[in-house]
């Protein structure tokens, strides 16, 4: 592991532990009703903690068809994906009992998108491009529901300028990471593992601590 991948991944298990920490103060302060968006974002920023904490100890990675793997990021956005959508989601409607069926079409279309993600890492060419490809074809359900049904949820809800945010910042970011992933290592290998790390570094900072801070945000002026 390069000193720059290193260093990547104890800037980012400390960026996560800070959010953590600062969710908790936020989360302290907010009325009880909206105390789940404090629990959800606190969930993802210390998951996305484990993962690089382990992946700076050198023990989220392997060595797979000639080159390291980070399956650590993985297993982070596995977990932590599903928790933004239904982070998200908590704005659409007042209990997600009444969107549970779209919520769960949502997630399961996100885990498919993340597991064949990982596939296409652990494969060589050409065949990596065909899943990434079937992994875009997911993601491509991901935004359908998030600007389709779900987003006219939200119209019949008070939280509509919230969820536009939110599902606008989600969307701006979560188009990079597939960029990333097909210049990277994973696909054509244009970039450095180096840089590959920075930029999931800053992308999984703001997707997570970024997104948090602003859903903490609109929580609070909810009350």
């Amino acid at each position: 592991m390069s000193s720059g991948v290193q260093l990547s991944f104890t800037i980012g298990w400390i960026a996560m532990l800070l959010g953590g920490v600062m969710f908790w103060v936020i989360s302290r302060g907010l009325p009880e009703a909206q105390k789940r968006h404090g629990v959800a974002a606190m969930t993802i920023v210390f998951v996305a903690f484990a993962n690089y904490f382990a992946m700076s100890l050198g023990q989220g990675d392997l060595f797979f068809n000639g080159r390291t793997v980070y399956f650590a990021r993985y297993t982070d956005w596995v977990i932590t994906t599903p928790i933004l959508l239904i982070s998200l989601a908590l704005f659409a409607g007042t209990t997600l009992n009444r969107i549970a069926t779209l919520l769960a079409a949502l997630v399961a279309a996100d885990i498919y998108m993340i597991v064949t993600g990982l596939v296409g890492n652990l494969s060589t060419a050409p065949y990596n491009y065909y899943w990434w490809l079937i992994s875009m074809a997911a993601f491509l359900v991901v935004l359908g529901i998030v600007w389709g049904p779900l987003r006219r949820c939200a119209e019949q809800g008070t939280e509509m300028s919230a969820y536009s945010k939110l599902a606008g910042m989600l969307t701006a970011l979560w188009v990079c990471y597939p960029v990333v992933w097909l210049v990277g290592s994973s696909g054509i290998s244009v970039i450095s593992v180096t840089v590959e790390s920075w930029l999931y570094l800053v992308l999984d900072v703001t997707a997570k601590v970024g997104f948090g801070a602003v859903a903490l945000g609109a929580a609070r002026r909810a009350r």
